[in-house]
């Protein structure tokens, strides 16, 4: 089935160049021209990923990943195009508030399709779901009980999770983390995968499930 994007741009004529990439490479492509009609079009009808100009006037990219936020994970990958906002700092903010990837205006079309390529097919091939004792993770779905009660993570921590409950009994680094999860080595995303750890944690109530290896990075300990 093909694939539906949705394209959020202000400047009508960038994202008319950009829809049309994405359409002659076979996908098929909305377009929004602002942050309320993105929000918007995907009360009507979720797409597969969403491409999203950081700076807009009704709203920038973060506030719009906020809205999308509200109502638990952002259900599809968000690329983030960018044309001034693209330092570690602005790239941080995106990430921590549920984009997949940055992408600067400009970059070779190529790389731009590869980028979009690969965020839907980590989508399609996310890792089959696993059960651990009373806990059940299936970041593919967006979902997560630990006995009956549902578990309100976001993406990331919710795919941190499945990745360490997935390595039971193993420790799994904190450079192999950001790596698989953040999908950067780049330190400065360190605070958030504490935070990712700080949520886990807080969902399951329960100690004892997540371990921290001083220096080194977290063990998943199945709980009785």
């Amino acid at each position: 089935m093909t694939a539906k994007l949705l394209v959020v741009d202000d400047e009508p004529r960038t994202a008319e160049l950009t829809a049309d990439l994405l359409r002659r490479a076979g996908y098929f492509v909305e377009v929004a021209g602002s942050g309320t009609e993105a929000l918007e079009r995907i009360r009507t009808a979720s797409p597969d990923l969403m491409l999203l100009d950081y700076e807009m006037p009704d709203m920038e990219a973060p506030e719009v990943l906020d809205s999308l936020r509200a109502g638990g994970r952002i259900p599809f990958p968000v690329i983030i195009l960018t044309g001034a906002r693209h330092s570690p700092a602005d790239q941080v903010v995106g990430l921590e508030r549920g984009a997949t990837d940055f992408v600067v205006k400009g970059t070779d079309r190529q790389v731009v399709l590869a980028r979009v390529h690969s965020a839907l097919r980590e989508r399609a091939s996310a890792p089959a779901a696993v059960t651990r004792g009373r806990l059940q993770v299936d970041a593919s779905r967006g979902e997560a009980r630990l006995g009956a009660r549902v578990l309100k993570l976001e993406r990331r921590p919710l795919m941190m999770l499945q990745l360490l409950a997935n390595r039971s009994g193993v420790v799994v680094t904190r450079g192999e983390l950001l790596e698989v999860v953040w999908g950067s080595s780049y330190r400065g995303f360190e605070h958030s995968l504490e935070q990712a750890v700080h949520q886990i944690r807080r969902e399951l109530r329960e100690p004892g499930w997540i371990e921290t290896v001083r220096g080194i990075g977290y063990r998943f300990a199945v709980q009785p």
